[in-house]
This record gives C-alpha cells, sequence and structure tokens, in this order.
C-alpha cells in the first residue's frame, strides 16, 4: 500500500473521528424522546430552551434550473451538512403486486456500486471522507439522507446524484443483496415480537396492502431482474414525488445549486401505484398465536386521525398522558410502577398515510400477563370515562412545549423535519407555530378525544406466547 494511499485512508478516519465527535450530543438529545422519555423530560426541565421561542429561519427555496423547490435551513455552528428527501408513495405498500420486495431491494443496492464505480470502489471513497448516505423504504415512501462534512460537499453531491441517477446494479451485488434479503425472511420469525407484528399487520389490513411483509415475499424477490430494479428507479424517483429538507453549514446559493446537480436529472414525473384507504374494523377482535416465549406480547391497534386533522393536537396529548409519557402515563403508573406486572407498557401514534392509528404494546411472564391486561382494560375505561384534569392537562402540554426544542439540538434531526414539514403540508411557519398548537388546547377538547378514539372496546388485538 503506498504511503498516499494510507495517508487519505488516516485522513478519512479522522474526519469520521470528528464528525462523531461533533454529532454526538445533538444526535443523543434529538431521538425520539418520548419513550421513554425521563432522561429527556430531566434534561428540557433544566435546559434554557424551554423558555424560549423555537425561531428557525427556515427558507423555501428553488433550484434556478430544474425550479424544485426545498426547505432549507442554514446554521454554521460546526461545518456538518445533512439532507433529507423522501420521494413520497414509493414505499413498499405501492409495490407491483408481483414485485413485493423490490423497494427494500433497491434501498440496499443503491449504495453497491453506482456510474463507474464498483461497490468496494464507492464504499471506499465515502469512508475515506467521511460521507454517509444512506436509503429505506417504509411503507408509503421511499426515503434517503445524506450527512457530509463541507470541505467534501461537492464529492458528496456527486455520488448522491450517481446512486439516484445510476446506480449499477451489478449481477453479483444483485445476487448477493436478495441472498442477505431471503436470509433475513428466513431468520424473520426467529424473535417473538418480530412474528408478532407480521400476523397482527395481517390481522389489522386484511387483504391491504400494508398487510404485505415489509420484506417482501421469497419467491418475487428471487425472480425481480435487473430491468425490474431499473423500472423502479425510472418510476418512483421523479421530480413531482420529492420533497427535500436541507440544514447545515451552506448557504441558499449553494443549497439552490446542490438541488439541481443531485435531483434535477430525475424525471419530471413518474408511474406510482395508487394505494386505498385501509378499512379497518376497530370491533374488539383478537389474534392469539401460541408459541413457546419467556415473555408473553401484545399489541392493540385504536382508531386515529391523520396530521392535519382538527383532532391531532388534542389526541396528541391524551395519548401522551395515557400511555406515552414513558414511566410517569396513566398506563404504565398503574401496570408498571404500581403492580410491577411489566417491564413497560407504551402507546403512541402511528401516522401512516392510508391509516393513521393509536398503537399500545407491552410484554409480560405468563403469570402476570392477563391481570395486566385487565388493568390495560379497566384503566383505559376509566380514561375514557373521565378523562384528564386540568392539573394532567397542564403538566403534559408544559413537558411538551418544554422539550420540543431539543428536537432541533441536531442537524441530522432538523433536515429530517424540513421534509416531513412538506410531506404532511404543515406549513413554512409551522416551527413558529407548533407550541401555540399545543397551547390552546383546552380540556374539553382534549376529553372528547378521549371518548371518542380511546376506548379498550374499539381495538384490533394480538398477542403471542404461552397462554
Amino acid at each position: 500500500m503506498s504511503r498516499y494511499y494510507r495517508s487519505r485512508r488516516q485522513s478519512g478516519k479522522i474526519k469520521i473521528l470528528i464528525l462523531s465527535l461533533l454529532l454526538v450530543v445533538g444526535v443523543g438529545l434529538g431521538i425520539k424522546y418520548y419513550k421513554p422519555g425521563d432522561i429527556v423530560r430531566k434534561v428540557s426541565d433544566e435546559s434554557i430552551v424551554k423558555s424560549k421561542p423555537l425561531n428557525l429561519p427556515i427558507k423555501e427555496i428553488e433550484a434556478p434550473k430544474s425550479k424544485i423547490k426545498a426547505y432549507w435551513f442554514n446554521d454554521n455552528t460546526n461545518p456538518i451538512i445533512s439532507i433529507s428527501f423522501i420521494f413520497k408513495n414509493a414505499g413498499y405498500a405501492g409495490e407491483d403486486l408481483k414485485k413485493q420486495g423490490i423497494s427494500k431491494l433497491v434501498a440496499a443496492l443503491l449504495v453497491e456500486g453506482a456510474g463507474d464505480f464498483t461497490a468496494d470502489e464507492l464504499k471506499e471513497e465515502l469512508e475515506m471522507r467521511a460521507i454517509t448516505i444512506a436509503f429505506n423504504s417504509g411503507k408509503d415512501d421511499f426515503e434517503g439522507e445524506l450527512l457530509t462534512t463541507k470541505d467534501n460537499l461537492d464529492k458528496a453531491v456527486y455520488f448522491l446524484r450517481l446512486m439516484l441517477t445510476e446506480p449499477k446494479f451489478e449481477i453479483d451485488g444483485v445476487k448477493r443483496v436478495k441472498l442477505q434479503m431471503l436470509e433475513a425472511l428466513k431468520r424473520q420469525k426467529e424473535q417473538p415480537a418480530n412474528e408478532l407484528r407480521l400476523i397482527f399487520a395481517q390481522e389489522l389490513y386484511g387483504n391491504h396492502p400494508y398487510a404485505r411483509n415489509p420484506l417482501g415475499k421469497k419467491e418475487d424477490i428471487e425472480n425481480i431482474s435487473v430491468g425490474d430494479l431499473k423500472s423502479f428507479v425510472n418510476n418512483s424517483f421523479s421530480k413531482s414525488n420529492l420533497v427535500i429538507g436541507i440544514a447545515g453549514d451552506i448557504s441558499e446559493s449553494e443549497a439552490r445549486t446542490l438541488i439541481d446537480d443531485v435531483f434535477g436529472r430525475l424525471p419530471d414525473t413518474g408511474k406510482i401505484n395508487f394505494v386505498r384507504k385501509a378499512d379497518i374494523k376497530f370491533d374488539g377482535r383478537l389474534r392469539r398465536v401460541e408459541r413457546d416465549s419467556s415473555q408473553n406480547i401484545w399489541l392493540a391497534a385504536l382508531p386515529s386521525v391523520d396530521r392535519k386533522h382538527a383532532d391531532f393536537y388534542p389526541l396528541f396529548v391524551a395519548n401522551y398522558v395515557w400511555g406515552g409519557a414513558g414511566l410517569t402515563s396513566k398506563l404504565s403508573q398503574n401496570i408498571r410502577e404500581n403492580e410491577g406486572l411489566t417491564y413497560g407498557i407504551y402507546s403512541y401514534q402511528l401516522l401512516d398515510d392510508k391509516a393513521p392509528l393509536l398503537m399500545v404494546s407491552f410484554s409480560a411472564t405468563k403469570d402476570n400477563f392477563d391481570k395486566a391486561k385487565k388493568i390495560w382494560e379497566s384503566e383505559t375505561r376509566k380514561f375514557n370515562k373521565n378523562g384528564i384534569s386540568d392539573k394532567e392537562l397542564q403538566k403534559a402540554k408544559d413537558y411538551l412545549i418544554s422539550s420540543y426544542n431539543l428536537r432541533f439540538a441536531s442537524i441530522v434531526n432538523i433536515a429530517k423535519i424540513l421534509s416531513s414539514m412538506q410531506k404532511y403540508n404543515l406549513g413554512l411557519d409551522f416551527l413558529q407555530k407548533r407550541n401555540e398548537y399545543i397551547s390552546n388546547i383546552s380540556i374539553k377538547e382534549v376529553n372528547n378525544v378521549i371518548k371518542k378514539y380511546i376506548n379498550p372496546q374499539n381495538t384490533v388485538e394480538a398477542e403471542i406466547g404461552k397462554f
């Protein structure tokens, strides 16, 4: 190995270390504070940011050539830039019926060679420059993100453009990733929690595409061709279903040029399969799966609302008090803290486009399981009947407002939030208004949505374990 090559590798490792040090505090504070939430609750209670209104100077910008728009935020505190982008409606629910698994396959293969770079060459280039590029396919959307230091922005932009517009899809790479996916399918049911999620999706969604296995079907994966992969990219990655968030040490002119350089060569429109709304009957039905396991696991879904619905914020607060506040929630206090029946019980809002839900889950030993379920039903029935008090409402508001600014401690999180704001059509001024939405919620609004949505009879449930 030449001295020059070694020095480049050493330089790359040093940059990775520096980047990691710059990010570690922000990432630690910025990721999913709601579960269990106790560490961040302490941080937010003691932090000066809780008393400061959030006033990030977010701006909508437009690329000069392609006319693609994006939300942009400039912060040159650290020499880091993050890009988050979403191809809407390009997730696994929209896959062709006989191509299930193709979106996950593409997500894995985009980093396996592009342009004239083989998989190994591409990974080496990214590693040496401390550039992170990643892709993922969810139910609804296909997502991507880029993280780079300022001095490597040009190269990062170049590599991301190649991946999106000139993916290599080498035969050997395709075979290898397929084998990895098929092995993941084999192992999917080794963990009871994974098996339960698959069974629960089938019970909940029936013949809707949301019931599909996120990894796809064995026979489909085996039969997907390179031509199929290229067709998916051409049909799914277009300007018409693209939203972009850019944050970090990048000027407006640089960001506008970046948009053209990365996304300007995408087709204007693509071909996306329509996915209907899921028709779910919340009739209290239960799917039980007998399995030898040290813990019984239970999942339940209740009806909810989408991000723009008038009930969203009252339900957001109600869920926080009910099961979303970690160890201090009503469910956790009564089932974990008072009775010691489970290590944790949590509820959360699931914002899938075609079926927004309230989800709740816990696990317990066989001896404690039935008692925990009975307390859940009893406490949820009381919650539905009595609602919450003025004191509980104020406490929830105080936390949800004071902790919100902590989400913006990471440039990566900011870029993701900017893309999500566009996906859900929240408006450019959302960050300034969000805490007002919480603050203005009345006790009547919260208790109305509790009666409307949080009812132990209006569920779909599934459980796995020894019974």
